[in-house]
């Protein structure tokens, strides 16, 4: 890597030594365009032998057009007559400003292998973002210091998002700037767009419909009613819904309905002795089209909480998948969901293999090599159909029998925190170092 200096006497000028930079044929006063981010500008380069081969000199208007941030370690990329400076990596992290500086110290792990990925590496939030100047203001990481610097930045060459705008009033202009972002950078926005359980559901059930719960979208109560009477037991989920949260389990036994449900984090349980007494319950937690009835998957329970895993996968600097660890889920006893938010726990998913389903070694590797198969499937068909991914969590449910189920795939922000709390450490930063990896491979390093 390079380590970028001013230089004051001369203006579009780079200084080079000689033959530092692979693939750079110097001639005299060769002229080139050099390019940072979606910023470029046209440049003469000429070489010296009294400088150092790591450095390279720049004219400091050069430097000042391009907002070139002097603190960190460049690599540069010649293709032709045009040299690029980077990598140069933008994480939408959150929705606000506010926001984004109170979590800032979570970012850190981003930045971790930072002398492996090089370059500006830079955290905002979609307030942060000026479409008509092209420009950012958020946090800059400065490698020197090991910090974070409030700083204002042209676009990105690369943007990855862990944004989470659904179900807030950010949802459309989230979807607008990242729009506009990948039209300008094109194939170099990941984790966009986002799709939702509706839309999860009908693209995959052409190739994986044997791994999926039947499903249908809520327009009126006949539909839960057609739902619970060909099978018993039903869950309604929001569409664009997170973490477990206003999700309804239904049960149908005679003419009598039961229906559990948190709701401000307390338990509730509603008991309804017909059909039309539910209906109004329905009525009035439900909108039309913003809710999901399913089929129940028959989870495995364990002294009281139902049990499903979470495969956790990411690609890596070549930009091929890689299954980075699978982890069981406990849900909270008596919860109808597993989430860890709700008051699970997690464990690595072989142990519970063995200790709940008794499973030998080999039988253990085969679980786990069909539920890598189900996943790697699943992100080939979102693939296809235009999903630029890079990492994603699939949460998949395991019933007596080791039968596999899609529940849910997280797209949005498939945090690898789930690793941490299942104490692999190493799992938790390989997933976060690997998008940083996937990100400068991006970007053309």
């Amino acid at each position: 890597m390079y380590i970028i200096k001013p230089y004051t006497k001369t203006d579009h000028m780079m200084i080079v030594s000689e033959s530092s930079i692979p693939g750079l044929v110097l001639n005299s006063k060769k002229r080139v365009r050099l390019q940072f981010g979606i910023k470029s500008i046209e440049v003469t380069v000429h070489h010296s032998d009294s400088f150092k081969k790591e450095n390279v000199h720049l004219s400091t208007n050069i430097i000042y057009q391009l907002g070139l941030p002097l603190a960190c370690a460049y690599d540069f990329i010649v293709q032709g007559d045009k040299i690029t400076i980077g990598p140069f990596i933008g994480i939408l992290c959150e929705l606000t400003n506010q926001k984004l500086a109170e979590m800032l110290p979570t970012y850190q792990s981003f930045v971790k292998g930072y002398y492996y990925i090089g370059g500006a590496i830079t955290v905002f939030s979609i307030e942060g973002i000026n479409k008509e100047k092209r420009t950012i203001s958020g946090f800059l990481y400065d490698p020197e210091k090991n910090t974070w610097e409030v700083k204002t930045f042209p676009f990105p060459a690369v943007v990855m998002s862990i944004a989470e705008p659904s179900l807030t009033s950010s949802w459309e202009v989230f979807h607008e700037h990242m729009k506009n972002f990948d039209s300008l950078l094109g194939g170099r926005v990941f984790n966009y767009p986002h799709f939702s359980k509706w839309e999860m559901h009908q693209m995959l059930l052409p190739e994986l419909k044997e791994h999926l719960p039947e499903t249908a979208l809520y327009r009126d109560v006949e539909d839960i009613h057609d739902m619970l009477n060909t099978h018993g037991s039903i869950y309604i989920k929001p569409v664009h819904g997170r973490l477990g949260k206003r999700i309804f389990n239904v049960v149908k036994n005679g003419s009598e309905i039961k229906v559990k449900y948190d709701e401000k984090r307390r338990r509730h349980e509603e008991v309804f002795a017909a059909e039309a007494e539910s209906n109004l319950f329905f009525q009035k937690h439900l909108i039309p089209d913003a809710f999901l009835i399913q089929q129940t998957i028959p989870l495995k329970t364990h002294e009281g909480s139902v049990i499903d895993f979470r495969v956790m996968v990411a690609k890596n600097e070549k930009g091929l998948w890689e299954n980075l660890g699978i982890y069981s889920r406990y849900g909270a006893r008596g919860q109808i969901v597993s989430n860890i938010t709700a008051g699970g726990h997690t464990e690595i998913a072989r142990n519970t293999l063995k200790t709940v389903w008794k499973l030998e070694e080999k039988e253990i590797q085969r679980v786990e090599q069909e539920m890598e198969r189900i996943v790697l499937c699943s992100i080939q068909v979102l693939e296809n159909q235009g999903y630029h991914l890079g990492n994603i969590g699939v949460d998949i449910g395991l019933d007596d029998e080791c039968k596999m189920s899609i529940i849910e795939i997280n797209h949005q922000n498939p945090d690898p925190y789930i690793a941490l709390m299942a104490k692999d450490r190493l799992a938790f930063y390989k997933c976060r170092f690997q998008l940083m990896r996937y990100g400068r491979y991006l970007g053309g390093f």
